[in-house]
């Protein structure tokens, strides 16, 4: 690629997560079989928690950023606050002006923590991807949370990112473990709300 923009860096983080699930799911059969269900679900299968998820991916992403070489270098960056105080961590940016604004409308006493950003080295401009991830292994109610508002808060955050010109492309990103497999009523609901999301121009990529 001579260049790169958000929508190809889209691209090839479908490639990986694709890539990356092939892998996972050839991996669990060879691992599983000669178990039992109720002791599969008790694994954790590469996978333990969202950071992992996040790990695999970056890793795949990095094997398609080898075959479709950019002629500017990409940056990955975890676990990152978009803060609006000052001195901000985006002082300078094309963007600044919107950190304020952004965390007032997501009604946050920071600014978003957004799980992954990937830009251009040394670019001021808006991020050429932004994503939120969801890693359900055992049920958030423990938590006194939910799987749906969980969800709806990233894509809330999400949508509100590209809105505000910050990100040329954002990405839901979700690996369900739990509820496809024993709460099939907040399963359907999660899906529900991807497939709304999706009418609202956010990419999403799930498992399964």
């Amino acid at each position: 690629m001579s260049n790169i923009t958000g929508e190809e860096i889209e691209k090839l983080l479908k490639k990986a997560w694709s890539d990356f699930f092939k892998y996972y799911e050839s991996e669990v059969r060879e691992c599983s079989k000669n178990m039992s269900k109720a002791e599969t679900f008790k694994e954790h299968w590469i996978i333990w928690n969202e950071a992992d998820l996040m790990v695999q991916l970056a890793l795949n992403f990095k094997e398609q950023l080898a075959k479709n070489p950019p002629s500017v270098e990409i940056e990955m960056h975890f676990d990152k606050n978009l803060t609006a105080t000052k001195p901000s961590n985006f002082d300078g940016y094309s963007f600044e002006d919107k950190l304020i604004p952004l965390r007032k409308e997501l009604r946050r006493k920071q600014g978003p923590k957004v799980d992954l950003i990937i830009a251009k080295k040394n670019d001021t401009g808006p991020f050429l991807l932004c994503a939120e991830a969801k890693f359900f292994h055992y049920d958030v109610g423990r938590y006194r949370r939910t799987p749906q508002k969980d969800i709806q808060k990233d894509i809330n955050t999400l949508v509100a990112i590209k809105d505000s010109g910050i990100a040329e492309r954002v990405v839901f990103m979700l690996f369900d473990d739990y509820y496809c497999h024993r709460d099939q009523e907040k399963y359907k609901e999660i899906m529900s709300i991807l497939a709304e999301a999706e009418e609202h121009k956010l990419t999403i990529l799930k498992h399964p």
